[in-house]
């Protein structure tokens, strides 16, 4: 898992697990999203998968957390340097 910024030690990508608390329990980018919509967090799955399924929770930080995406775009590459919105099957963008 790797990003494009963090805003501290302990909103860094390795953070970025469902389920998990450990750090603050998220990933958060150095600065504001909106309206830019530049900063990214990146999974690198290593191989072809079929991903039926893309969960996400708010910060935790241990209970205190009240920050969370309100809206995210996906995108998925098989090369790398080229990245494709992803669809749904009536062909919209999510």
């Amino acid at each position: 898992i790797s990003a494009s910024s963090a805003w501290s030690d302990s909103t860094a990508a390795h953070h970025a697990r469902l389920g998990r608390s450990d750090g603050d329990g998220a990933w958060c980018p150095a600065g504001p999203v909106f309206p830019a919509g530049d900063e990214f967090l990146e999974v690198d799955l290593g191989r072809l998968h079929l991903v039926t399924l893309v969960g996400t929770q708010g910060r935790d930080a241990g209970g205190h957390g009240r920050e969370f995406a309100g809206a995210y775009g996906l995108h998925y590459s098989r090369d790398r340097p080229r990245w494709l919105r992803w669809r749904d099957r009536w062909g919209q963008q999510v």
